[in-house]
């Protein structure tokens, strides 16, 4: 109990924030509301996922590479306001993060809220700057990986909190930066002489926009014929760009690995290669300079010797500024944010390259971070992520370089938008020598092969349309549902709103019932909305809903007048106890969200028994059953004093005690409402 106080009291003392790059910035981090965040595990750079992206109640949490997965999306919901508590709510199931059982190493899965103590978790700072514990509530256990690995699917347990790298978190928030101010690009034009149903990756034009580069992986005139690895092909423009011939491939360059062209040197007379190319074999590992057509030892490409160079990473990327100073690497290392990051590398006196330094956290995301590409004024980097929030697999990004003398200052990285990223693959971006015009690689799908497309740089965007943003909104869903008097379940005309949560779109919808039936619809995006219900003489109903598929909900609205009584049908108690059992929840949120949504109501909690059993023992069960119910509509926001409580035992029965189908009609929990 000393250890909770101690965390409680840190958390009142912390002066709380959110860093502009998406990850916490300060000691303890506040999360935003509505916002949708990635949990990202400090011993490894995985994120807190579920098993299998499951829907399904009880699966397994577990750690995995970040890509913005919806089971990878996770909002912090308070239990009630001001409490330091929190449910972390799934976007893919809407679920919530619980701890199975009290014990040691017990799985944490995703269940349906009920109000557990084992469904509230604290954020706790701890570690380094940024970095937090997830502490249950139910027994001070904390959220950990099983093992300190990079592994997918390692599960995620509870344990008690040790200060250990691998029950440490960070928070990494999701949200489309899109800024409609900045120069935008041109209509998008397909180079149809180049794509073909393979895979065409990474373009690269030369300085005088006569050749383009690429890379072919799944094609059956590859080295290795179609298969992952890539070669490498180059195409001719007769016409400074605006068409290409067919592609060609280069010899002498490609091998039975993955080849390709990270940057064009010494105006178009130079290559920078993946890889390592020795005599008689490749490595792919690291970066290596060539000029095509040299003879001799000059033919073979020669690598560039970086001071403590290593990727655990497989997949790397690179890109050379003209001048030959700068490298950039999309390499993963012990450093990492999680997945690939980028890093930059300085050409030495010596001949030599400095160790790679990351470019920082506004920058690297902990999904994959790869294909850097610098403006040829040097003032704009272009990359693709995975992790940065996009509108769907990677996305192509810019970001400003803010200190002409460095490369660990810049600015928030901005989606490049609509008209260059999709919901499938989009990814390296490179710019013509005369910085006019745009190459890069798109697919509908994220698994689907790719094709090479051109567009025109430094075009004015229109503004936005009021009420909308960037985010593309998907096709309308349909919502339908009655409003209906809870005490006798007729129609009641009534006024119905749905108010979209989260900070992805704005949307709101207003309507009116049926005045017969109480019908209502509307036609929403997908996504999650908070619906109420108002009419007069009823209290104000409220529901949260997630829109995935068509769908009913009924809103049901308890008169309002002082004395109106209502049973609540679905409180289930342990047998002779006074313990809630978890199918009374729904029950009993729906009465918290009533209460919450008006607060001017009093109302009067009213236990009752049957006539078996000792009449003292069952009044005084009776009362400590709505006693029960009082603290749990306390947790969930409603003030104590608006809450009365009597036990009434066996003595105001509704029906006869005589047989037991009818003696379970009295063993019941109504409410009356006492002031409104």
């Amino acid at each position: 109990m000393n250890s909770m106080l101690v965390r409680g009291l840190w958390l009142l003392l912390l002066v709380i924030g959110v860093g502009q790059s998406g990850w916490a910035q300060t000691a303890g981090i506040m999360p935003e509301e509505g916002a949708w965040y990635g949990i990202i595990a400090r011993s490894s750079g995985r994120s807190l996922d579920i098993a299998n992206s499951s829907a399904e109640a009880g699966a397994a949490a577990v750690q995995w590479e970040f890509n913005q997965a919806r089971s990878q999306q996770w909002r912090f919901v308070p239990v009630m306001a001001g409490s330091q508590y929190y449910r972390i709510e799934s976007r893919n199931s809407t679920m919530c993060l619980t701890l199975e059982r009290p014990d040691e190493n017990a799985p944490i899965v995703q269940r349906p809220w009920t109000g557990s103590f084992y469904q509230q978790w604290a954020l706790v700072p701890t570690g380094p700057v940024g970095t937090l514990q997830l502490i249950n509530r139910g027994n001070d256990k904390c959220a950990a990986l099983a093992g300190a690995d990079r592994f997918n699917a390692t599960p995620v347990v509870g344990q008690a909190p040790q200060n250990r790298a691998t029950q440490q978190w960070r928070l990494f928030k999701l949200r489309l930066n899109i800024d409609v101010t900045a120069p935008g690009f041109g209509p998008v034009r397909p180079l149809p002489a180049l794509n073909t149903p393979a895979n065409e990756l990474q373009p690269v034009p030369t300085p005088d926009g006569k050749r383009l580069y690429l890379a072919r992986t799944k094609y059956a005139g590859n080295t290795e014929g179609n298969t992952e690895s890539g070669d490498i092909w180059v195409s001719t423009s007769a016409d400074n760009g605006e068409t290409w011939g067919p592609a060609s491939r280069v010899e002498g360059l490609n091998t039975a690995q993955n080849n390709g062209v990270m940057s064009v040197l010494e105006d178009g007379k130079a290559l920078l290669l993946r890889g390592t190319y020795n005599r008689d074999s490749f490595r792919d590992e690291g970066v290596s300079r060539v000029v095509p057509g040299a003879k001799g030892r000059n033919a073979l490409p020669e690598p560039l010797p970086i001071r403590n160079y290593y990727s655990v990473s497989p997949s790397n990327t690179f890109f050379m500024t003209p001048d030959e100073k700068v490298l950039l690497l999309s390499i993963e290392r012990s450093d990492t944010q999680g997945s690939n990051d980028l890093y930059v590398s300085y050409s030495l006196s010596d001949g030599t390259w400095s160790e790679p330094q990351t470019l920082g956290s506004v920058i690297n995301s902990p999904g994959f971070d790869f294909a850097p590409w610098m403006s040829p004024d040097g003032k704009t980097l272009y990359f693709s992520s995975y992790g940065h929030a996009g509108f769907g697999g990677a996305d192509i990004f810019a970001s400003t370089r803010l200190d002409t003398l460095s490369w660990n200052s810049w600015s928030v990285p901005r989606n490049l938008g609509g008209s260059i990223n999709g919901v499938g693959f989009d990814a390296y971006l490179s710019v013509s020598g005369d910085g006019k015009h745009a190459f890069f690689a798109s697919a509908p799908k994220p698994d689907a092969p790719a094709d090479l497309f051109r567009t025109i740089t430094g075009v004015t965007q229109e503004p936005p349309a009021p009420d909308t943003t960037a985010k593309p909104v998907a096709a309308r869903i349909m919502l339908t549902g009655k409003v209906l008097n809870t005490k006798t379940s007729q129609a009641v005309p009534a006024e119905v709103k749905a108010v979209r949560l989260g900070s992805d779109i704005i949307f709101n919808a207003t309507g009116r019932t049926d005045a017969g039936t109480g019908f209502y619809q509307f036609s929403l995006p997908p996504g999650q909305y908070r619906l109420t219900a108002t009419s007069t003489g009823f209290l104000t109903a409220s529901d949260t809903i997630t829109v995935a598929g068509s769908m009913r909900r009924d809103l049901l609205l308890v008169p309002a007048a002082v004395g109106s009584k209502l049973e609540l049908p679905t409180l289930i108690f342990s047998q002779g106890k006074y313990d809630l059992l978890p199918a009374s929840y729904e029950e009993l949120n729906r009465l918290a969200r009533t209460l919450v949504d008006n607060p001017a109501v009093s109302i009067q909690l009213e236990g009752h028994t049957d006539n078996v059993g000792n009449p003292q023992l069952n009044v005084q069960l009776s009362l400590e059953r709505v006693q029960e119910v009082r603290r749990y509509l306390v947790s969930r926001g409603v003030a104590a004093n608006r809450i009365a409580t009597v036990g009434y035992g066996g003595a105001k029965p509704r029906a006869s005690n005589a047989r037991e189908e009818t003696r379970r009609l009295n063993r019941r929990v109504e409410f009356t409402i006492t002031k409104d």
